[in-house]
């Protein structure tokens, strides 16, 4: 029976327009002003729909033929494509990729600023997008009694077996895979929630692009296996630096648990950006696009203008993307961070790299920013990388009063640096330009740079 306040229902098969992209792989449409939501299709396009829920604000559906294709669709690589959740906008030619997320990216600063809004350049992206991913996760099942490496299907937890994915570095998905391999000789069962007797969750590869150093972590519940310490010592002979055990009891959603193990080879691997070099623990967080990451740290440079006698906050540092190679270019660096592991790999990449000038202090920007020209020096210029909600009103008034020349922020949502960028207006500092960045090909992802000065 049709509701009386939607004017389609399931199984209805339409002739529509697509108005825009939505969130992640979704376009949008309407009909009779209600909105409906399906992946798979370009603005501009007329084409041919299924309705398969209609919700009171929204209805959802699958497209089931391109009428009029746009001139920006181009076919997908992978054949995982809108099956599995890892990419959003494989359909859509690269080009207009970046001209899609750039122009949301003005979208949010004009609702956010209004005539305030700073200007949105074009997008900084790698030469190619393919092969970006360095960080690989495979989620195990079993499928048929057999041990598979599977990613999260598009919002949901579900599953899905993959067999490629040309986003990932080929390297470290040929390791991941690897991994299952040698995993499926435990005959242990895969762990699906309260599904009794699995034990086996997860494989976590790194694969370093500047050195070629890997880390693979396995993870499992905390009971553990028998033969998993023989299994890592077969992944590091094909080919892994280090081999870890991650236990986790949590919930599905949630990758890793407090307790890692390295069972094969040194604590930490590392990575090689531009001169630089970053010790990365297996169960610590590093961007997961080298490529990426040196635009970041290449865009960030250009903001700051960093010179001799230079005094920098890094807030939210992480494991010193930003405070090591600024380290070689200024006085003094001071970056702070929540993540212990994080803190312990900033520490050790500053061993490494002989940087003296540059110290790493642990515990939150809301605690230590107020001691920022008492027991921690006062910065000249800052640059903080927060996370995705946002730094927030009460950081960016702490930020303002250190009346820096130059600020850099890093985000990676539009909604939150609009109104970031709101509140370091209110207290004297202004945007004129903003930078993103495409970390993410083929998704809806956006990193963006905001360089601030005082008005």
């Amino acid at each position: 029976m049709r509701r009386s306040d939607v004017p389609v229902q399931v199984g209805d098969v339409l002739d529509v327009e697509v108005a825009a992209l939505g969130d992640g792989p979704d376009a949008l449409a309407k009909t009779e002003g209600y909105v409906v939501l399906f992946p798979g299709a370009l603005p501009g396009e007329q084409v041919r729909i299924e309705i398969t829920s209609a919700a009171r604000k929204f209805g959802r559906a699958r497209l089931l033929e391109v009428l009029d294709p746009s001139p920006d669709r181009t076919k997908a690589r992978c054949r995982h494509f809108l099956d599995c959740g890892g990419c959003h906008y494989q359909h859509i030619a690269y080009q207009a990729q970046l001209r899609t997320k750039a122009d949301k990216l003005q979208k949010a600063l004009d609702y956010a600023l209004g005539d305030r809004a700073p200007e949105v350049a074009d997008m900084l992206a790698p030469a190619d997008p393919w092969e970006r991913r360095h960080k690989i996760v495979l989620h195990l099942t079993d499928l048929r009694g057999r041990l598979e490496g599977c990613f999260h299907r598009t919002r949901s937890l579900d599953l899905v077996s993959i067999t490629e994915c040309p986003t990932s570095d080929p390297d470290g998905l040929d390791l991941a895979f690897a991994a299952v391999e040698e995993l499926r000789q435990l005959g242990a069962r895969a762990w699906l929630g309260d599904r009794p007797g699995g034990v086996l969750r997860t494989v976590l590869v790194r694969q370093s692009a500047g050195t070629g150093q890997s880390h693979v972590v396995l993870v499992t519940t905390s009971k553990g296996v028998a033969g998993l310490q023989q299994v890592a010592k077969a992944i590091h002979d094909r080919g892994a630096t280090t081999v870890a055990w991650n236990q986790n009891d949590g919930p599905a959603a949630q990758l890793l648990g407090p307790r890692t193990q390295v069972l094969v080879g040194p604590h930490r691997i590392e990575e090689l950006l531009a001169g630089t070099t970053f010790c990365i623990a297996p169960d610590a967080f590093f961007q997961t696009s080298p490529a990426g990451a040196l635009l970041l740290q290449q865009e960030v440079l250009r903001v700051l203008q960093p010179g001799r006698g230079d005094v920098i906050a890094d807030l939210y540092c992480g494991g010193g993307l930003f405070a090591l190679p600024l380290a070689a270019l200024v006085h003094h660096v001071v970056g702070v961070e929540q993540g212990l592991a994080a803190v312990h790999d900033a520490r050790q990449g500053a061993l490494r790299n002989g940087r003296s000038n540059v110290q790493f202090v642990h515990g939150s920007v809301h605690r230590h920013l107020p001691v920022f020209g008492k027991e921690l020096a006062a910065p000249t210029k800052v640059v903080l990388d927060p996370p995705r909600d946002g730094c927030g009103a009460d950081i960016a008034r702490g930020i303002a009063r250190l009346r820096p020349q130059r600020i850099a922020y890093v985000s990676c949502d539009g909604q939150a640096l609009g109104r970031d960028l709101a509140a370091f207006a209110q207290h004297g500092y202004r945007c004129e330009r903003v930078v993103p960045i495409d970390m993410f090909p083929h998704t809806c992802h956006i990193e963006a740079i905001a360089g601030l000065q005082p008005a």
